[in-house]
């Protein structure tokens, strides 16, 4: 699979921002990731990941302000 084509889980995502895996859950539940669900799981792929990171893609804010 291409590298722009993986999904992280949330613990990987835990270990890429440093936070807790149930920091990066509630960061899925308010639309702070470009996250879906798989089941019971959060998904997020890389490509859409870096589109956030850079700005091509919005994700919701909240009152305590955005990841990026």
């Amino acid at each position: 699979m291409p590298e722009k084509d993986k999904i992280y889980g949330v613990a990987e995502l835990a270990k890429f921002f440093v936070v807790s895996e149930k920091t990066i859950w509630e960061w899925c539940k308010k639309g702070l990731l470009p996250a879906f669900k798989i089941g019971k799981e959060w998904k997020v792929r890389v490509s859409d990941l870096n589109k956030a990171i850079n700005g091509k893609i919005s994700v919701r804010k909240n009152k305590g302000g955005t990841l990026f």
